[in-house]
């Protein structure tokens, strides 16, 4: 995608693209300052933290199969074949990045513990 087309869908959609930031703040805003103690700061996290595996396993695993139907089932659009192989590169990323996250929080996790 070059600069130019990006920046004229931009210039396009600039209004949409601010009202829809704006509509987002209004709807988080309430949910934010219902938000208790500080004590209540470790369920969040540990509910983004879930909420970001859930993302990069199953997100990973979906485009990882889609990538593969149609990488495979191109035969001589290379264009599409092109389109298969990212979408397979990027599900096998976003799969390694899944294992390597919960390997680096495990270890985090082991070396925070105290031994007895």
């Amino acid at each position: 995608m070059s600069t130019l087309r990006t920046k004229k869908l931009l210039r396009k959609h600039s209004t949409s693209l601010v009202l829809g930031i704006l509509v987002l703040v209004g709807f988080v805003d309430p949910v934010a300052a219902q938000s208790g103690p500080p004590a209540d700061f470790e369920g969040i996290m540990t509910n983004l933290y879930d909420a970001v595996l859930l993302v990069l396993k199953y997100a990973g695993l979906v485009a990882l199969a889609f990538g593969a139907i149609v990488w495979f089932t191109a035969r001589k659009n290379s264009d599409r074949a092109e389109n298969g192989m990212w979408l397979m590169i990027g599900g096998v990323s976003m799969t390694i990045f899944y294992f390597g996250v919960t390997i680096f929080v495990a270890v985090l996790e082991w070396i925070a513990t105290p031994t007895p």
